[in-house]
Protein backbone atom coordinates (compact mmCIF):
# COMPACT_ATOMS: atom_id res chain seq x y z
CA UNK A 1 0.00 0.00 0.00
CA UNK A 2 1.38 3.43 -1.00
CA UNK A 3 1.73 6.53 1.27
CA UNK A 4 -0.80 8.97 1.95
CA UNK A 5 1.53 11.15 0.72
CA UNK A 6 3.01 9.87 -2.04
CA UNK A 7 -0.43 9.79 -3.65
CA UNK A 8 -1.23 13.34 -3.08
CA UNK A 9 2.07 14.38 -4.13
CA UNK A 10 1.22 12.22 -7.69
CA UNK A 11 -2.27 13.70 -7.50
CA UNK A 12 -1.53 17.55 -7.72
CA UNK A 13 2.22 17.91 -6.85
CA UNK A 14 1.39 19.80 -4.20
CA UNK A 15 5.32 18.65 -2.88
CA UNK A 16 6.45 21.30 -5.52
CA UNK A 17 4.18 23.85 -4.77
CA UNK A 18 4.98 26.91 -3.28
CA UNK A 19 3.51 30.39 -2.80
CA UNK A 20 5.43 33.22 -2.82
CA UNK A 21 4.40 36.15 -0.24
CA UNK A 22 6.20 39.32 0.28
CA UNK A 23 9.35 37.64 -1.74
CA UNK A 24 9.23 34.73 0.73
CA UNK A 25 8.50 31.20 -0.47
CA UNK A 26 6.26 29.27 1.98
CA UNK A 27 4.43 25.64 1.41
CA UNK A 28 0.76 25.28 1.76
CA UNK A 29 1.18 23.21 5.12
CA UNK A 30 4.09 26.24 6.46
CA UNK A 31 0.99 28.77 5.45
CA UNK A 32 -1.56 26.23 7.62
CA UNK A 33 0.82 26.80 10.69
CA UNK A 34 1.65 30.36 10.39
CA UNK A 35 -2.43 30.81 10.28
CA UNK A 36 -3.14 29.05 13.48
CA UNK A 37 0.01 30.66 15.16
CA UNK A 38 -0.73 34.06 14.33
CA UNK A 39 -4.91 33.27 15.15
CA UNK A 40 -3.63 31.81 18.41
CA UNK A 41 -1.66 35.26 19.22
CA UNK A 42 -4.23 37.59 18.13
CA UNK A 43 -7.36 35.63 20.45
CA UNK A 44 -4.84 35.31 23.23
CA UNK A 45 -4.64 39.18 22.94
CA UNK A 46 -7.92 39.98 22.80
CA UNK A 47 -8.92 37.60 25.31
CA UNK A 48 -6.38 39.69 27.42
CA UNK A 49 -7.84 42.77 26.37
CA UNK A 50 -11.44 41.83 27.25
CA UNK A 51 -9.90 40.62 30.56
CA UNK A 52 -8.18 43.95 31.04
CA UNK A 53 -11.24 45.97 30.61
CA UNK A 54 -13.40 44.01 33.10
CA UNK A 55 -10.42 44.70 35.92
CA UNK A 56 -10.66 48.28 34.97
CA UNK A 57 -14.34 48.44 35.73
CA UNK A 58 -13.96 46.50 38.98
CA UNK A 59 -11.28 48.91 39.94
CA UNK A 60 -13.02 51.90 38.79
CA UNK A 61 -16.17 50.98 40.98
CA UNK A 62 -17.00 53.85 44.16
CA UNK A 63 -16.77 51.34 47.06
CA UNK A 64 -18.10 54.64 49.40
CA UNK A 65 -21.01 54.51 47.34
CA UNK A 66 -21.68 50.93 48.11
CA UNK A 67 -20.34 51.13 51.92
CA UNK A 68 -23.05 54.35 52.36
CA UNK A 69 -25.54 52.30 50.59
CA UNK A 70 -24.58 49.24 53.03
CA UNK A 71 -25.16 51.83 56.14
CA UNK A 72 -28.33 53.20 54.97
CA UNK A 73 -29.38 49.18 54.66
CA UNK A 74 -28.31 48.68 58.25
CA UNK A 75 -29.85 51.68 59.75
CA UNK A 76 -33.49 50.28 57.94
CA UNK A 77 -32.71 46.87 59.51
CA UNK A 78 -31.96 48.51 63.16
CA UNK A 79 -35.09 50.72 62.58
CA UNK A 80 -37.64 47.71 61.35
CA UNK A 81 -35.92 45.83 64.24
CA UNK A 82 -36.87 48.31 67.32
CA UNK A 83 -40.48 48.32 65.40
CA UNK A 84 -40.81 44.81 65.65
CA UNK A 85 -40.04 44.86 69.12
CA UNK A 86 -42.17 47.50 70.23
CA UNK A 87 -45.10 45.60 68.25
CA UNK A 88 -44.01 42.40 70.09
CA UNK A 89 -43.72 44.26 73.61
CA UNK A 90 -47.61 45.83 72.18
CA UNK A 91 -48.73 42.18 71.80
CA UNK A 92 -47.66 40.97 74.81
CA UNK A 93 -49.38 43.64 77.06
CA UNK A 94 -52.61 43.35 74.65
CA UNK A 95 -52.86 39.53 75.70
CA UNK A 96 -52.33 39.99 79.26
CA UNK A 97 -55.00 42.69 79.11
CA UNK A 98 -57.52 40.72 77.38
CA UNK A 99 -56.39 37.55 79.62
CA UNK A 100 -57.58 40.36 82.55
CA UNK A 101 -60.26 41.68 81.39
CA UNK A 102 -61.29 38.16 80.66
CA UNK A 103 -61.11 36.96 84.14
CA UNK A 104 -62.95 39.72 85.30
CA UNK A 105 -65.92 39.19 83.16
CA UNK A 106 -65.94 35.66 84.45
CA UNK A 107 -65.50 36.82 88.05
CA UNK A 108 -68.37 39.17 87.29
CA UNK A 109 -70.57 36.18 85.55
CA UNK A 110 -69.81 33.73 87.92
CA UNK A 111 -70.97 36.85 91.00
CA UNK A 112 -74.48 37.31 89.11
CA UNK A 113 -75.07 33.48 88.22
CA UNK A 114 -75.05 33.45 92.32
CA UNK A 115 -77.07 35.75 92.72
CA UNK A 116 -79.50 35.00 89.71
CA UNK A 117 -79.25 31.35 91.54
CA UNK A 118 -80.76 33.17 94.74
CA UNK A 119 -82.91 35.55 93.37
CA UNK A 120 -84.46 32.60 91.17
CA UNK A 121 -85.15 30.56 94.84
CA UNK A 122 -86.41 33.63 96.69
CA UNK A 123 -89.01 33.75 93.61
CA UNK A 124 -89.62 30.03 93.67
CA UNK A 125 -90.27 30.47 97.79
CA UNK A 126 -92.22 33.61 97.13
CA UNK A 127 -94.45 31.30 94.50
CA UNK A 128 -94.53 28.49 96.90
CA UNK A 129 -96.08 30.90 99.87
CA UNK A 130 -98.32 32.87 97.55
CA UNK A 131 -99.75 29.65 96.37
CA UNK A 132 -100.58 28.50 100.08
CA UNK A 133 -102.05 32.09 100.90
CA UNK A 134 -103.83 31.66 97.96
CA UNK A 135 -105.10 27.98 98.62
CA UNK A 136 -106.08 29.07 102.72
CA UNK A 137 -108.05 31.55 101.49
CA UNK A 138 -109.89 29.65 99.00
CA UNK A 139 -109.82 27.10 101.35
CA UNK A 140 -111.62 29.22 104.05
CA UNK A 141 -112.55 32.30 102.71
CA UNK A 142 -113.53 34.16 106.18
CA UNK A 143 -110.34 33.83 107.52
CA UNK A 144 -109.27 36.61 106.44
Amino acid sequence: MADLGDKLDDIEGLADKRLSILGLRFTPTQLGLAFGLVSTIVGGLYGGFVMYQRIEEIASLDIGAFEQRMELIDQKIDNQEKLLTSIEGNLRDNKQLTYDIEKRVNDKVVYFEGKLDKFENKVDQTKVELEDRIQKALDNPLAN
